[in-house]
């Protein structure tokens, strides 16, 4: 299976997490929910670290060290900040501000893992900021409004866009010799264990009783759709191919945001969701033949 189908089906998976974090955030504070989607998500993996320890024991131990750092820096961290981010900002910003891990990708591969930085990865790194600008804010940004009122969460969502091209640089070297399905299952369970340290003395059990079915339905996707499944296709895709191409598939996110809105909320499709997609798409097909 193409490398690029399984990227562009990791980052639908992934786009769709904002407007489902919205709903779960309804039922859990903020830690809560960051430490019950990736304790559920470390258990799926369990038995895949079980099964990969002799793979996993002759590892080095500068791959332990990307491996750490991935789970920390890569995962736990961008997953915390993106949370709460969404909860002072919206699904929307996310979607947009989501645009600074291909940027960031791109740059640090360059530095760091010495790919390079060929004039169309640029073209397709501008097509889709571009479209994602567009779709993000119906138009024309502007450095009012949306950004005015919700500062704070916006500043996180793109810290959190950040640290998430973190998982790709860091990552890309260890897959050289871990097998990805038990880098994702290692940097899953690594990333919980720092989170359950941070978190579980600031959690709410009695939220947990209190919340909905919808909200325990929305935290069980964050951690199987979003936390198993994508991360598992993004690093067999990661395996084959430069980190920096494909980073410009991270640009599908909010095609997705505003699919669901016309789907599930009845949003319309206007014009400037249809040519921001149409750019996003072209980035992509641009960053596939770079």
């Amino acid at each position: 299976m193409s490398p690029y189908l399984l990227i562009a089906v990791s980052n639908i998976l992934g786009g769709s997490t904002y407007a489902v974090t919205t709903a779960a955030l309804k039922g859990f504070p903020e830690k809560d929910l960051i430490l019950l989607r990736m304790a559920l998500c470390a258990a799926l993996f369990l038995p895949f670290t079980w099964r990969g320890r002799r793979r996993l024991a002759r590892a080095t131990r500068g791959d332990w060290a990307r491996i750490a750092g991935v789970g920390l820096l890569g995962y736990a961290l961008p997953l915390s900040l993106g949370t709460y981010g969404v909860k002072l900002s919206s699904a929307t910003s996310a979607s947009l501000l989501v645009g600074m891990e291909p940027v960031a990708i791109v740059l640090l591969s360059s530095i760091f893992l010495g790919e390079a930085l060929t004039g169309l990865k640029i073209i397709s790194l501008a097509l889709g900021l571009s479209g994602a600008l567009l779709i993000a804010f119906q138009g024309l940004p502007t450095l009012s409004g949306a950004f005015s009122d919700r500062l704070k969460g916006d500043l996180i969502l793109a810290a959190h866009g950040c640290c998430w091209a973190l998982y790709s640089v860091l990552g890309k070297s260890a897959l050289k010799r871990v097998d990805p399905l038990d880098f994702t299952a290692a940097t899953s369970i690594i990333g919980f264990v720092g989170v359950a340290f941070w978190a579980w003395s600031g959690a709410h059990p009695s939220a947990w009783v209190a919340a909905t079915p919808g909200a325990w339905l929305a935290m069980s996707y964050l951690s199987v759709a979003g936390g198993f499944l994508a991360v598992i296709l993004w690093n067999v895709a990661l395996k084959k191919v430069e980190a920096s191409k494909v980073a410009n598939f991270i640009f599908l996110q909010p095609v997705v945001g505003v699919l669901l809105g016309v789907g599930l909320q009845g949003d319309p499709l206007t014009r400037w969701s249809i040519v921001g997609g149409a750019l996003v798409l072209s980035g992509m097909y641009a960053a596939s033949r770079s």
